[in-house]
């Protein structure tokens, strides 16, 4: 029963039990109840993780997420504004635009997961021309931070992408206009890295 649940906090990114009993819509003292009684309410799981393969859910067998078997194509869920709790996103509580669908290949050497990557529409032009305004940014969540990469970066209450420069003993943040403060997120604990930025898609 604990591994149904520690593969529910991989699939959506959740940390805590109580976590997963929100995303579950039920009280957390109820999840702990059903864990210690070894009995999970299975229904309630699967209509939640409706995206997830019951087989991985259940068993760990398979491909974490639904392929489509005619063509065999995955979705990048695309987020218009990310709802932060803890400097982490919640992507339960976050509102969708839809979902981007792609037959990437996950065995391509270096290529990304389809699994670890998000969508998320950029509000302002802080980073154009890089990244403009109502861009799809489609972000790694399994990305580390690195030097003179962009970022979507998380504080208390909201993210935005922000371009990651090191700076000796300290990585700073901050955008491509230079109309906004540089952030130095290396000592900070009011910042985190959701993601590193890999793609862009632009109405043209």
């Amino acid at each position: 029963m604990n591994t149904i649940l520690e593969r529910i906090k991989e699939a959506y990114h959740l940390e805590t039990d109580a976590e997963v009993a929100d995303f579950l819509d039920i009280n957390p003292s109820t999840l702990s109840m059903q864990k210690n009684r070894g009995r999970l309410d299975l229904k309630r799981i699967i209509e939640r993780c409706s995206d997830l393969n019951k087989n991985w859910l259940l068993d760990g067998k398979g491909e974490k997420r639904v392929v489509d078997a005619a063509n065999g194509q995955t979705f990048i869920p695309v987020y218009t504004s990310l709802d932060i709790k803890n400097m982490r996103p919640d992507f339960n509580a976050s509102p969708k635009a839809g979902n981007i669908y792609t037959n990437i290949s996950n065995k391509i050497d270096g290529f990304p997961d389809s699994n670890s990557l998000i969508g998320y529409v950029s509000s302002g032009n802080g980073m154009a021309p890089t990244v403009k305004e109502n861009d799809i940014a489609v972000i790694n969540l399994e990305g580390e931070p690195t030097d003179d990469a962009i970022f979507l970066i998380a504080s208390s209450q909201e993210a935005w992408l922000q371009r990651l420069q090191k700076e000796e003993d300290k990585v700073v943040a901050q955008s491509e206009n230079g109309k906004d403060s540089p952030i130095e997120i290396s000592v900070s604990e009011t910042h985190h890295c959701i993601g590193k930025l890999i793609w862009i898609l632009r109405r043209v």
